[in-house]
């Protein structure tokens, strides 16, 4: 069985709420998604998810509160996925604090060339 997986919906868009609404109906019966959503102006939105602690964030990349806070949120909870969604172009951006140590540029040079061949 599959353990349950805290999604955080951030942010108010009728996209992100139809997103929601599908993923309830996708997977009915052993449903491992537990969902919780936070309007993006939300006051203390920083603690508000730091309580949650969401093993991913879904946010609508057109919206205009981008979470601004996502980069010390990705050094603190490494695993965290961020996963923003753009209706109008079918498009996926997969954020993650998963890091790698770079000691010498030859480090920085390997992580670049990786990039290169995935394009």
């Amino acid at each position: 069985m599959i353990s349950n997986i805290r999604l955080l919906f951030y942010g108010d868009s009728i996209f992100l709420a139809g997103l929601k609404a599908a993923l309830a109906t996708a997977v009915p019966h052993h449903h491992p998604f537990i969902t919780k959503s936070l309007p993006a102006d939300s006051p203390n939105a920083l603690d508000h998810i730091r309580a949650y602690h969401p093993q991913a964030i879904i946010f609508d990349l057109t919206a205009p509160n981008l979470p601004i806070f996502a980069i010390p949120l990705l050094r603190e909870q490494p695993d965290l996925l961020l996963i923003g969604l753009d209706p109008c172009r079918d498009d996926l951006l997969v954020l993650s604090g998963q890091s790698s140590q770079a000691v010498h540029i030859n480090d920085l040079i390997t992580i670049l060339s990786h990039q290169e061949t995935a394009v």
